[in-house]
């Protein structure tokens, strides 16, 4: 749980940058190292903090589809259908949304082509329906950590 004001920046300046030290963080927040330490090794505790992780450059990737799918699963077969869709390296998220379709998804691959094939091979066996793809054109902004 976030307790005060120094909570909030330490996540601000974590959630811009998860490599920094704390000694770096206690030099921005004029405070010191242990200070810092024990106050990010408590909101892990309490998993205010899940985790860090990195951006990577898709196109250095060689992923070039970026889309968002949203689908429809009947209730009978949704949950081993979202742990079907969990398994797939290639889904990098995963919503429950309202309105007809109630499952969303973002699935990223080399090519449209490749995308497509992985959503017939590998993502409509699992029960998913009534599909709709929204391709993504350009990132106009990725900020890391929201």
């Amino acid at each position: 749980m976030v307790q005060d004001e120094l909570d909030q920046r330490i996540l601000a300046l974590l959630k811009k940058n998860g490599k920094l030290t704390n000694e770096e963080l206690g030099t921005a927040l004029d405070r010191s190292p242990s200070t810092i330490r024990d106050r990010v090794k408590r909101m892990e505790d309490e998993r205010t903090i899940l985790g860090y992780s990195i951006v990577v450059d898709e196109d250095r990737m060689g992923i070039s589809a970026d889309a968002y799918v949203s689908a429809d699963v009947p209730y009978e077969k949704e949950g081993e259908a979202l742990s079907g869709l969990l398994s797939l390296e290639s889904v990098s998220e995963l919503l429950h949304t309202t309105g007809e379709r109630r499952i969303m998804f973002r699935i990223k691959a080399e090519s449209d082509r490749d995308l497509l094939s992985l959503i017939d091979r590998s993502i409509r066996p699992l029960g998913f329906d009534n599909l709709s793809i929204m391709y993504v054109l350009d990132r106009v902004v990725r900020r890391p950590g929201v």
